[in-house]
């Protein structure tokens, strides 16, 4: 799933920035162990997220690239793009609508991930 439902009122359990030694998401920095976020929808739900990498583009928009944590184990994985911007001094995530702007921050995360694009 590229884009998503519209996330609001988000709660970050560990940072958007790359990983490295603040120690601030509980994490120890190492491949296995990604950060976890929890994002509450539209509807007042908690979803939890695992973060997959964070993706700049050349206009230096960040965009955040999340996979949804679910209990069976399918080897297809889901993807959720949203975009990082600051809003009175937060950060916040906007859900990408644009089919265009997905499948280019999409693309570049392939590359950052060495998976080349089918």
């Amino acid at each position: 799933m590229q884009g998503g439902k519209e996330m609001d009122n988000e709660e970050l359990n560990g940072c958007t920035g790359s990983c490295g030694s603040c120690g601030g998401c509980g994490s120890s920095g190492s491949e296995d162990s990604l950060p976890i976020l929890v994002l509450t929808d539209e509807n007042g739900k908690d979803v939890t997220f695992e973060k997959l990498d964070v993706v700049v583009l050349e206009d230096n928009r960040s965009f955040l690239i999340l996979s949804e944590l679910k209990d069976d184990e399918s080897e297809e994985i889901e993807v959720v793009i949203l975009e990082i911007k600051e809003e009175n001094g937060e950060e916040v995530y906007d859900t990408v609508t644009d089919e265009e702007l997905s499948k280019e921050v999409y693309a570049k995360f392939l590359k950052q991930q060495g998976i080349e694009e089918e």
